[in-house]
């Protein structure tokens, strides 16, 4: 891939990635019957989302997956919350998190650091 089709890629990934996060805290508001209750589950579950998300999947992550399983994480939370968000009638919010998803699936499985990188 060219450098302007890898940052395009990077771009569509991270706007992706902020719909997935959104995404995970509107399933723990809904779960959890919204309210105050819901607002702190959303709050605490994007949080431990992004969390996560930055120790092993981010391009700077220090623990960075190896690609395979990385790619597989992807694409088990990219559907997770894509299935999730169609389930409590997010409708246009899961096909866009679905869809664009294949688009964060590809950036961990391309835009990886060479083996031997360490930052």
């Amino acid at each position: 891939m060219t450098t302007p089709a890898l940052a395009l890629v990077a771009l569509v990934a991270f706007v992706t990635e902020l719909a997935l996060f959104g995404g995970v805290g509107a399933l723990a508001h809904h779960a959890t019957g919204g309210g105050a209750a819901g607002w702190a589950a959303a709050v605490g579950a994007t949080l431990l989302v992004l969390v996560l998300w930055g120790l092993f999947m981010a391009p700077k992550a220090r623990l960075r997956l190896a690609p395979g399983p990385r790619t597989a994480a992807a694409i088990v939370l990219v559907y997770g919350v894509a299935f999730g968000l169609l389930a409590i009638g997010q409708t246009g919010w899961a096909w866009f998190v679905g869809i664009a998803g294949l688009v964060v699936v590809a950036a961990q499985t391309v835009l990886h650091r060479p083996a031997g990188e360490t930052s």
